[in-house]
């Protein structure tokens, strides 16, 4: 027991040199003993708070104020934890308990900038605008994702001669992108959003592969009791060459909620119609897809694990177009390490399996893919408005029909400014 108060002793001596670090890690050696007494509880809850892990000083600074409902102290830092937790409306009647409690002026003052800071998070939950612009440099290996290969032989007996177009062609390219973004809370459970995309690439030698891809979507949004749902209705267009490819109409339904403070989980499903122009409107398809998403922050690591995967059927709606039909699955992770406020690095895998429907009308077999992606990249946030990143894309896709195998390769350097 002598062992344990000099233990607790210590703790107190660390919180007050500010050694908040070795504080939480003090604690937790001793919580199994030492949680239930209000003393321990209180630097416990501090020592959490102050080393970035909020959640945990939620718990302990609660058992403080069940077993001494006027500690004033502990409700401030239990009303800061769920501040950093975005735990608004908690922390804002809580700063209110202790400010009615007429505490010294100094405290009174940074309660009054802490309820300033929750006012203007209000008005921006209410009502928010957001936008971006990005330009990009970078090189592709692959623009027209196409095969190396000169020659390809078919089921009949005659060899095909691919021309330049038909093969493997890299090429520099330059690239902007750039959204907006508005939220309209009509009530606090619900309201609507509206945003916009637009992404060009411009080739420096291969211009016939240039692309346009507009996004519109808006919706109605409801979120309560820790959930979130949203009907987005989108529509998408893709010019290749500044010409109409594809376009895209579709409605969506999207469901997330946090099962744990550090957790989300979102399901979504779309359904979509996308036509493509007279000459290739054998490629219309309806799309039904179907998908969740999971992500998890594992504060100790400043690391982010999200996983995702996704089933679709895209159906043909032309006759002769049957082999435009294919069914897919999908499994993408990222993985993001943020070991300085500025610093970030992600990593992300993804994979898809593909099998179409019908027998390609050339090859006279099912064609079946097999697609995997690599990506690494570094974001540098050098301020609150400009962002610098660079990074690299490894893909590759085999298919049981030579020409569609293909090893695709792109490095970039992009700045982004935020609005």
């Amino acid at each position: 027991m002598a062992g344990q108060a000099i233990a607790v002793e210590t703790l107190e001596i660390m919180l007050e040199r500010g050694d908040y670090q070795a504080a939480y890690a003090q604690a937790q050696m001793l919580e199994a003993d030492q949680a239930g007494d209000p003393r321990f509880d209180f630097m416990f809850g501090l020592a959490a708070l102050e080393s970035g892990h909020a959640q945990e000083s939620v718990f302990a600074l609660e058992r403080v104020l069940v077993a001494v409902p006027e500690d004033h102290r502990a409700r401030l830092e239990l009303a800061r934890a769920h501040f950093v937790l975005g735990n608004f409306e908690q922390s804002e009647v809580l700063f209110n308990t202790v400010l009615a409690a007429d505490p010294p002026p100094k405290v009174k003052e940074n309660i009054e900038l802490f309820l300033y800071e929750l006012s203007l998070r209000n008005k921006m939950r209410d009502h928010h605008l957001s936008s971006f612009a990005e330009f990009t440099l970078g090189y592709d290996s692959n623009i027209n994702s196409a095969t190396t290969e000169d020659n390809i032989s078919l089921p009949i007996g005659l060899v095909l001669s691919l021309g330049e177009t038909s093969r493997e062609l890299g090429d520099e390219f330059a690239e902007i992108n750039a959204g907006i973004n508005y939220l309209q809370l009509l009530r606090k459970d619900m309201g609507y959003f509206l945003s916009a995309t637009l992404s060009e690439r411009q080739n420096d030698s291969y211009n016939p592969f240039d692309t346009r891809l507009l996004g519109l979507s808006g919706g109605y949004i409801y979120q309560a009791s820790g959930q979130s749902f949203r009907v987005p209705l989108q529509y998408q267009y893709l010019a290749v060459d500044r010409d109409r490819f594809r376009s895209s109409l579709g409605l969506g339904l999207e469901w997330s909620m946090m099962p744990l403070p550090a957790a989300q989980l979102v399901l979504f499903s779309q359904w979509a119609q996308q036509r493509h122009t007279a000459s290739e409107e054998l490629r219309d398809v309806d799309l039904t897809l179907l998908g969740f998403g999971l992500s998890y922050a594992v504060e100790q690591f400043a690391l982010t694990l999200s996983l995702s995967a996704y089933l679709a059927d895209e159906s043909p709606k032309e006759t002769g177009g049957e082999h435009f039909g294919r069914e897919y699955s999908g499994l993408r992770l990222l993985t993001s390490w943020r070991p300085h406020n500025v610093h970030e690095f992600q990593l992300t895998l993804s994979g898809q399996q593909t099998e179409h429907d019908a027998l390609h009308p050339s090859f006279g077999t099912i064609r079946e893919d097999d697609y995997r992606q690599a990506s690494i990249d570094w974001i540098w946030c050098f301020n609150a408005q400009w962002r610098y990143s660079i990074g690299v894309t490894h893909s590759r896709n085999d298919s049981n029909l030579p020409i569609y195998t293909y090893t695709r390769s792109q490095q970039y350097m992009s700045l982004r400014y935020v609005f």
